[in-house]
Order: C-alpha cells, then sequence, then structure tokens
C-alpha cells in the first residue's frame, strides 16, 4: 500500500506526469511486488522560482514513497536504482538528480478499510522481501 508523492520544477504535460507516475509505480511492482490496485500517487509541479534543488540541479526530481516497514535493505536498494536509472531515462537527466526517499511506517500507524489497523488485517503479498 505504498503512498507515492512526487515534485518537479513545471512545465510538464499531463501524459508526461502520468509516465512518470507509471515508471515509479512499475519499479515498485517489479522490486516490491505492489499489486496494481494498490497505486496511490501524487504529483506536485512547481514553478521555478517556487522549487529550490541541491546543487542547483534544475532537472531534480523527489520522490517520497511512504509504506509498511519490512522491507530489507538490498530491496531498497534495488528499488533505489532502478527508479533513478528509469526516472533519468525517461526524463533524459541524470540519476544523480533523482531522489528516492522511504518513509516506513509501522502496520500499527495505518488506518485502513473501513478504520481498522493495518496490524488487524492479512494481505496477499509480502512485506518483509
Amino acid at each position: 500500500m505504498p503512498i507515492v508523492k512526487i515534485e518537479e520544477r513545471s512545465p510538464h504535460t499531463a501524459e508526461e506526469k502520468a509516465r512518470l507516475v507509471g515508471v515509479v509505480f512499475d519499479a515498485l511492482k517489479a522490486i516490491l511486488g505492489v499489486s496494481e490496485e494498490e497505486l496511490q500517487a501524487r504529483y506536485q509541479g512547481f514553478a521555478a522560482e517556487d522549487f529550490f534543488p541541491p546543487l542547483a540541479a534544475g532537472n531534480y526530481v523527489s520522490i517520497e514513497i511512504t509504506l509498511f516497514v519490512g522491507r530489507s535493505l538490498d530491496a531498497k536498494r534495488s528499488l533505489y536504482r532502478r527508479i533513478a536509472s528509469d526516472v533519468a531515462r525517461l526524463r533524459g537527466i541524470d540519476p544523480s538528480e533523482v531522489l528516492v526517499l522511504l518513509r516506513e511506517e509501522p502496520f500499527d500507524n495505518w488506518g485502513m478499510h473501513g478504520g481498522k489497523a493495518a496490524t488487524d488485517l492479512k494481505f496477499d503479498y509480502a512485506i518483509a522481501i
């Protein structure tokens, strides 16, 4: 149940935004086994004067992913590499201009499915990979 938030400088077309979200979600599916039904993403584009990337990297893309705790460091490393590579290729930028930030939350911090704690639910996919 990852929640993806993407931020970058604008302007980008609706199609370009959707492709970026798709690239990130494809990586989540391939590396973490996320299912098709789990896509939840927010995209925010900023005017140049409202977005201050590090080292004046004009094509900087910030991707924040909130998910259940439990993935191994190797799985996270694979995810970072895949997202950085795929986003860089899609946007025609250097992979160093892609930041991936994982925010892992314990199951008892998620209220879902009508107000149930995630710790009380059974999921049909692996978390500990």
